[in-house]
């Protein structure tokens, strides 16, 4: 009831931005077309409205059916959701030019200016649709305190948000699977948010392909809080059934090294997540490191003695700019390897997508960290 409660709001409080947006888009669109009958008007007006009210709508659908229709109609309003941000910005430019026009007296700009905008923006959303396909491995050197030797040279590769669902399904994770099993990790860690958050389809058919994933020292999965939007359990059973460990509240001993993986929801407050670090027992002495999905609670888990904490959740931001209100959120924490004491923190923009299947300032990545 609390999480049905928790996306209700969410979605009231989107759909009166969307719609705020909606009326900004309008007004440039129009200006810039050079609409001004009734029947264009209105029309431009009906199209802007149902777009966004058929994404939320198609979102709640997807939550309980999956087929070639809800797919393919997901798909595409979830681009023009993500073309959407940068209509915007280009009527937010195009309406400054339309007042400096209106003060210096150059309205025989203002076609050609306004139709270059609307078109940049559509170039733009374009490239972020091709982009947010485009894997990349992001490389880390790391040299922890007291590291034993055989992790020297060792390599952990980390993937995160692949939001397997409506917009990824087996096949996205299969080409994961491949992508990750060519790098030859020694061990590999999966950061939360392996799901979308639905059962539609099951996340047994969803995750399958995931059970080609190898590497000697095991593989690890950790919850996000996407996989809290319903009953964890069913996602959780899933990931067990394909042979991979799961660290719920748990720390185990990989050669030496102390590997500690915390639940999303036990972790997110911080009364819960002293409680986790406490039941641990980490020993400050050797080496550790932390899986926690959100890159949050910095203070507590390098006071509780954490050699590298490494987290996913914000995608950095996915598309420009929003990575810079990730990083203002997460204080500079958002994206890339940083200290924080004598902690280390590491910060994944993520693998897959949430919402438009869109990257512009961001990459598609998996980390590979390699130990000295």
């Amino acid at each position: 009831m609390r999480n049905r409660t928790r996306i209700a709001i969410f979605l009231s409080i989107a759909i009166v931005i969307l719609y705020i947006a909606n009326l900004v888009v309008y007004e440039g669109l129009a200006l810039a077309l050079g609409l001004y009958t009734k029947l264009q008007l209105t029309t431009l007006g009906v199209l802007l409205g149902v777009l966004p009210a058929g994404f939320i709508g198609i979102m709640i659908a997807g939550s309980y059916y999956y087929n070639v229709f809800t797919r393919t109609l997901y798909t595409l309003l979830a681009v023009y959701m993500g073309a959407f941000a940068y209509l915007f910005f280009a009527s937010v430019a195009y309406g400054l030019v339309v007042g400096i026009a209106d003060l210096f007296n150059l309205f025989t700009l203002l076609e050609p200016l306004g139709l270059a905008l609307f078109a940049g923006a559509l170039v733009v959303s374009t490239y972020g649709v091709w982009h947010a396909k485009q894997i990349k491995a992001a490389h880390y050197q790391v040299s922890l305190p007291n590291l034993p030797e055989e992790w020297k040279n060792k390599k952990v590769l980390f993937i995160s948000d692949l939001h397997l669902g409506q917009l990824h399904g087996p096949k996205f994770a299969e080409k994961v699977a491949r992508t990750v099993n060519a790098r030859k990790a020694d061990i590999i860690c999966i950061g939360g948010d392996l799901y979308d958050g639905t059962q539609a389809p099951s996340p047994t058919m969803l995750t399958e392909p995931l059970r080609a994933l190898s590497a000697p020292w095991g593989v690890y999965y950790i919850t996000g809080n996407h996989e809290e939007f319903g009953d964890n359990t069913v996602f959780i059973k899933a990931v067990k059934a394909l042979g991979i460990r799961v660290l719920y509240d748990e720390k185990i001993e990989v050669h030496g090294l102390q590997l500690l993986g915390v639940d999303y929801h036990n972790a997110h407050t911080i009364d819960g997540f002293i409680k986790i670090l406490s039941s641990f027992s980490i020993d400050p002495a050797r080496p550790s490191i932390l899986l926690k999905h959100e890159p949050n609670h910095l203070t507590l888990a390098e006071a509780a003695g954490v050699s590298l904490q490494i987290s996913g959740h914000t995608h950095y931001g996915q598309q420009w700019p929003f990575g810079l209100v990730a990083q203002l959120n997460y204080l500079g924490y958002a994206y890339g390897l940083k200290p924080f004491g004598r902690m280390q923190m590491l910060t994944s923009s993520g693998i897959g997508t949430w919402g438009p299947p869109l990257r512009v300032g961001s990459q598609a990545e998996m980390v590979v960290i390699t130990f000295s």
